[in-house]
């Protein structure tokens, strides 16, 4: 199934959702609710070209949804309670949105590949909701040990996989002690070369009645493509009335030269040597200035600015790794 449009339609008046160029991902947990799933809906009609949900309402597979803005896409699996959803705008322009059942066909597991002119090669998205199975028993695998770990990809594959994890591992979140349900994911995301999505230690589901916040609704993408994520966040406007937080993460696909955010690399700010950074700094500083007085063009300077803080990140600032020995 392969969704496109040249309509000239307005997506929204929005200024940040403005550049048709880009591609706004919505990520959401509905609960099986109707009203959940309408309220997300209605903020994404204009904030979002792609909508992934998971535990939507559609328990039969013979329910056809007519919406205004958008057209769904849903895993082709019969007699069963299909658990995760992709809706995509009608007025989308510049890119194609392909169902790839070939890659994975499970009801917990979604693939779509999203194509553009100004990205080269296609990229991958999955959608997913790490359960178990329904009517499941007590020792049965999870979604992500018994369905991801059988996807293999190609090594130059763009990818960026998204969704409700329910695991726990200090990788993004700071707090935990003990890794629950992380093995099967932290092996795929290693040998997939890919890295963290969120912003570190943002909570993304909140359980009202034991009073506890959690970092569970996560997004990964292949280093090829990392460059391409921006403004991952939580989205304090759209309200569902439900524990787990909308997110909004954009793929940049306008014509701009990119470079790497160090913002979102997972480095150890925590035992990084701010002392022996900052006499670095000074001591190399002198230099910096003489090379910036040699030369009036301002992007040279801002080079030659950028080179002297990232020699002084790459001697004392150092990223974490995920180490194989960890108890997982």
């Amino acid at each position: 199934m392969s969704i496109t449009s040249e309509n000239s339609q307005n997506i929204a008046n929005d200024k940040s959702f403005a550049n048709e160029l880009n591609i706004w991902i919505l990520q959401h947990n509905c609960a099986r609710s109707t009203q959940i799933m309408h309220a997300c809906m209605k903020f994404a009609k204009i904030r979002a070209n792609i909508v992934i949900l998971q535990e939507s309402w559609m328990k039969d597979e013979n329910i056809i949804i007519l919406h205004s803005s958008f057209i769904y896409i849903k895993s082709n699996i019969q007699k069963t309670w299909v658990r995760v959803l992709i809706f995509v705008a009608k007025n989308i322009r510049k890119f194609i949105c392909t169902s790839r059942s070939n890659i994975v066909n499970s009801k917990d597991i979604q693939a779509i590949m999203i194509a553009n002119n100004k990205i080269s090669d296609e990229i991958l998205l999955l959608n997913i909701y790490n359960e178990k199975a329904q009517n499941a028993k007590k020792k049965q695998s999870y979604m992500i040990e018994q369905e991801l770990a059988k996807i293999r990809l190609n090594d130059n594959q763009k990818v960026v996989i998204a969704e409700d994890f329910n695991v726990h591992h200090n990788w993004w979140n700071v707090k935990i002690a003990n890794l629950i349900r992380t093995k099967a994911l932290v092996n795929w995301v290693r040998m997939h070369d890919c890295d963290l999505i969120n912003t570190l230690n943002i909570n993304t589901y909140h359980n009202y009645f034991k009073r506890s916040s959690s970092v569970i609704d996560l997004a990964f993408a292949s280093r090829s493509v990392q460059n391409y994520i921006k403004n991952w966040h939580v989205n304090e406007d759209a309200d569902t009335k439900f524990n787990h937080e909308v997110i909004l993460f954009t793929i940049v696909t306008e014509k701009i030269k990119l470079v790497e955010n160090l913002l979102n690399t997972s480095y150890n700010l925590q035992k990084v040597d701010w002392k022996r950074f900052d006499m670095h700094l000074q001591k190399t500083k002198n230099e910096m200035i003489i090379k910036m007085q040699r030369t009036i063009n301002l992007k040279t300077k801002v080079i030659y600015l950028i080179e002297y803080i990232k020699n002084a990140v790459n001697l004392f600032v150092f990223k974490q790794q995920i180490c194989a020995k960890l108890k997982l």
